[in-house]
């Protein structure tokens, strides 16, 4: 049995994934001349970023508080057993659900803004990735 904790997931999860989007093409947000085509990226990938963060918590909250319920079943403390037929989980799951596809959304938006920020910059294109399809097998004759 290992005592190693599992990692904590990332609550600023926006900010990191704006910043390491950048840092693939070799930049870090800059501020710019206000009303530049770069300026208004740069703003949107903030504000985005903290939007991304916000959602982030609320959906970590949310699933803790999903956690706490469940292990009440599992130990036998479930409000089922003092009478109550409630849904478990209530809108708790929906919320739960919808939070992950805000997350979805604003992790594509960031990534978005920041290639758009990067290519606007000049910054060199990175290399592309290894492809990770099979190499197409010769035919013999």
């Amino acid at each position: 049995m290992s005592n190693t904790a599992e990692p904590r997931p990332v609550v600023a999860l926006g900010t990191k994934t704006a910043r390491d989007a950048l840092a693939a093409r070799g930049l870090v947000l800059g501020s710019h001349p206000p009303g530049t085509a770069l300026a208004t990226l740069a703003d949107l990938i903030r504000e985005t970023a903290v939007n991304v963060d916000e959602v982030q918590q609320r959906l970590l909250q949310r699933a803790d508080m999903a956690i706490s319920q469940l292990q009440a079943v599992t130990l036998g403390r479930d409000r089922y057993r003092h009478g109550s037929t409630d849904g478990l989980l209530q809108s708790l799951g929906n919320e739960i659900d919808t939070l992950v596809a805000r997350r979805g959304d604003g992790i594509q938006l960031l990534r978005l803004l920041a290639t758009s920020y990067a290519d606007l910059s000049g910054a060199p294109k990175p290399p592309p990735a290894p492809s990770r399809l099979p190499a197409p097998r010769r035919r013999s004759r």
